[in-house]
């Protein structure tokens, strides 16, 4: 079993890179408490994946057991940055670790089942999250509904409930908002004019920006 360099996705790391990386791993595998028993690295590659994870650093790791005959995992490292929203943000926030921690103690607040072997490591002075990946992810296509409105009206539905399930689920921790307060907010109903409309400008930016990439992009391949 091989991690091929032929998907979209994947991409050939530097000869040292991939070796620091893969004994990092290792190391972490037999220290820390996350990591899989009695697996070790036999392949990686640097992995693209995901609209908000561009611009980070990204590997995937193919580890094979030690005991069992023929039993191989994924393990995705991702770098951990700051929030985009921190800028913008005049609450006091906690204070944690690293952005990795922040990542991970947060989502197991808001998620009821994690992916497995979650966890951080810090490897050349920057802060990653650790997780198993599966082979295949269960994915919605828009392109097979996007003509079907009341199935688009359910996704977004469903995807609404859930997010509002997992922001209950966290409340009241650290100085976040406590449940009723939640409540409150999503009953008032004088910010969702302003959201709604911020979102349609921006889709028209969005758009905009997409345009101009490409129309630049044809520019410099006539080059």
């Amino acid at each position: 079993m091989v991690l091929s360099i032929q998907h979209q996705e994947h991409f050939k790391l530097d000869k040292n890179l991939k070796k620091e990386l893969a004994k990092h791993i290792n190391t972490w595998i037999t220290t820390s408490n996350d990591g899989p028993y009695n697996y070790e690295v036999i392949n990686s590659v640097f992995r693209v994946a995901g609209t908000g994870s561009l611009g980070v650093k990204r590997y995937l790791f193919l580890l094979k057991s030690l005991n069992t005959k023929n039993k191989y995992l994924l393990l995705d490292m991702k770098e951990a940055t700051a929030s985009s929203l921190q800028p913008y943000v005049n609450v006091r926030q906690p204070q944690w670790e690293s952005d990795a921690e922040r990542v991970i103690c947060i989502q197991q607040r808001m998620q009821n089942t994690l992916p497995a072997l979650l966890g951080t490591t810090h490897f050349r002075n920057e802060s990653y999250v650790l997780q198993q990946m599966q082979p295949m992810e269960d994915r919605i296509n828009f392109e097979l509904i996007k003509d079907r409105y009341r199935d688009i009206y359910q996704v977004i539905d469903d995807m609404a409930l859930l997010s509002a399930s997992t922001h209950l689920r966290s409340g009241g921790r650290q100085g976040s908002a406590i449940i009723d307060e939640l409540i409150a907010y999503g009953q008032n109903d004088q910010w969702q004019g302003v959201v709604l409309q911020y979102a349609l400008n921006y889709a028209k930016q969005v758009k905009g920006d997409y345009n101009e990439f490409k129309k630049s992009l044809a520019e410099h391949t006539d080059k």
